[in-house]
């Protein structure tokens, strides 16, 4: 679903795969150059590649709280406490992980993939949006479920 306007947008809703790829590019836009405007207090980070945020009231995604959310790498997620990996990737239907040891664990599952072809350059845009369950040994104790939103061509 396309939404305009980054003001609307409904964090739960990107983290949960609901938007497109330009709302999403628009919303985290905004959220980098003016987190304040959505509601948004950035947090100090020990990940260089994890950028934080509390919201200013607690949200309800995937069936738990949480005031806290993140974004990495073309991703909204949330971080959630006092659960397992697991069971996360098990309410969002991912059956299988893409690695699961003592060190990280990383699962995923595309609920949209597009391969469109540019008519008139020889490129293809390659359009993939997937929930997303991992671990970072930066952040003991935290589960980081969400959304990424990507785009490439080639």
């Amino acid at each position: 679903m396309r939404e305009r306007d980054p003001a609307r947008v409904d964090p739960v809703r990107m983290i949960e795969c609901a938007y497109d790829v330009p709302t999403y590019l628009d919303y985290a836009s905004v959220v980098s150059k003016d987190p304040q405007t959505l509601g948004l207090r950035k947090l100090e980070s020990d990940n260089p590649f994890l950028y934080e945020y509390e919201l200013a009231t607690p949200i309800q995604v995937f069936g738990l709280e949480t005031r806290r959310i993140a974004m990495a790498s073309g991703a909204l997620l949330a971080a959630l406490d006092d659960v397992k990996p697991q069971t996360i990737a098990e309410r969002l239907k991912i059956e299988e992980p893409i690695r699961d040891d003592a060190f990280k664990y990383m699962a995923m599952r595309v609920v949209h993939h597009t391969l469109e072809q540019v008519s008139g350059v020889k490129e293809t845009i390659n359009t993939v949006i997937s929930l997303e369950v991992s671990t970072v040994i930066t952040h003991p104790g935290k589960v980081l479920a969400g959304c990424s939103y990507r785009v490439n061509t080639f």
